[in-house]
């Protein structure tokens, strides 16, 4: 690793560290880390009014709130649902929110606010989430503050129209029918953004808090990634091979080449996690959620990590160019015009993104029971996928 890198990263995570440091120091100044405090009503009624979105800063009237025991799994949010009551019976606000809050792990946090991703999401959902042609959860108030945040959304589970995948059911796999209901999804959202200017991008998410292509996580993503691996090749439940080592090794060292080569126009808003557990259907549609990895890149990225990870590899492997094809009739029914043998190629590069993804979350995350099944499973077809789409090869290509 270079100085300038080393440097960065220190940097970063020092900055971090007093963030966390000074909120557990003055804890009156700082959003709380207790779901139970955010339940108070006369707090939300205060958070609302100071972060509040648009007309939600004009709620009022709290009379009491409960937490309900409703929650939902991930690796670095405390999500919870609350139910409000209102002096006014008739009010027209919310009974239901749903609340993402930071968990109470120290080292968690410090990574967390190192990579800006609770940032980033706040942000996503102040600027872009207006513009998008599809359904996400209406934002009632983004609080980030310190090294903490608090967002208050939409409660998803209210409304009987919608119909929520949960991460294990990845293990199963997605049909093909929901496969491309979500790549309508993803289409369109992806011409809704195709080849914006820089300065409209660098003003709805800044370039500081982009997950690959900013100075902090150019320097931090090799580091993480060569830690996961050392991490995840004591495991004997997955199949790495010298080979999948060989290519895996290849490309983080190349790793700044290989980002530029991925962030060539024309780019587009990618969710960046866009595994079927993200996606909610409505209807004949399907929406979008959890925004935390949000960034300007080509869209092919998005299909490429949804349909690994959602589709068994036997399944994928049989439909795989034709799944392809039918993301670029959608893109076309919505004003953009791809060629398929350059969209092919960049969709195969970006199955190492997938792949190495996963050996992050396994190198590092504290899984869930649930989790513990599905990564290695999702691990699996990042494998096939790799081997099938000839990457070793690939990155010969585009690295030598």
């Amino acid at each position: 690793m270079k100085l300038s890198q080393q440097w960065v990263i220190t940097r970063q995570l020092g900055r971090s560290l007093a963030r966390v440091a000074a909120d557990a120091a003055r804890p009156q100044a700082a959003l709380p880390l207790s779901e139970a405090q955010v339940a108070d009503p006369l707090f939300l009624q205060g958070l609302l009014s100071q972060y509040g979105l648009g007309k939600y800063s004009g709620i009022e009237g709290i009379d009491a709130v409960r937490l309900l025991d409703i929650r939902s799994v991930s690796s670095n949010c405390n999500n919870r649902v609350l139910e409000l009551d209102y002096a006014d019976k008739s009010a027209p606000w919310p009974r239901t929110m749903f609340l993402k809050m930071p968990v109470r792990s120290f080292a968690t946090r410090v990574f967390m606010g190192a990579i800006m991703s609770w940032e980033l999401e706040c942000e996503f959902y102040r600027k872009v989430a207006p513009r998008l042609p599809v359904r996400t959860p209406t934002a009632y108030a983004m609080a980030n503050r310190g090294s903490r945040m608090l967002m208050l959304m939409e409660n998803l589970y209210e409304d009987p129209s919608v119909v929520l995948h949960t991460n294990p059911e990845m293990i199963a796999g997605s049909s093909l029918d929901t496969a491309r209901k979500c790549l309508q999804t993803l289409a369109r959202i992806h011409a809704e953004f195709h080849d914006i200017s820089k300065a409209e991008r660098d003003t709805l998410l800044p370039p500081a808090m982009q997950p690959f292509t900013s100075p902090v996580m150019r320097a931090l993503t090799p580091m993480m990634g060569r830690a996961a691996l050392n991490n995840c090749r004591k495991r004997a439940d997955l199949a790495l091979s010298a080979e999948h080592i060989e290519w895996y090794e290849k490309a983080l060292a190349h790793w700044d080449q290989l980002v530029d080569w991925w962030s060539q126009g024309p780019l587009t808003l990618v969710h960046g996690d866009s595994h079927i557990g993200n996606h909610f259907g409505h209807g004949d549609d399907a929406g979008m959620l959890d925004w935390q990895a949000a960034q300007w890149g080509k869209g092919i990225r998005d299909v490429q990590y949804f349909l690994t990870d959602s589709l068994p590899a036997d399944v994928l492997a049989e439909n795989e160019e034709a799944l392809v094809r039918y993301y670029l009739e959608m893109l076309a029914e919505n004003g953009v015009q791809l060629e398929f043998a350059e969209t092919w190629y960049q969709y195969r590069s970006f199955s190492f993104q997938t792949w190495m993804t996963i050996v992050v979350s396994m190198g590092f995350a504290v899984m869930t029971e649930d989790m513990n099944e599905v990564m290695p499973e999702i691990h699996r077809r990042c494998i096939a996928s790799i081997q099938r789409l000839e990457l070793g090869t690939l990155l010969a290509e585009i690295l030598d």
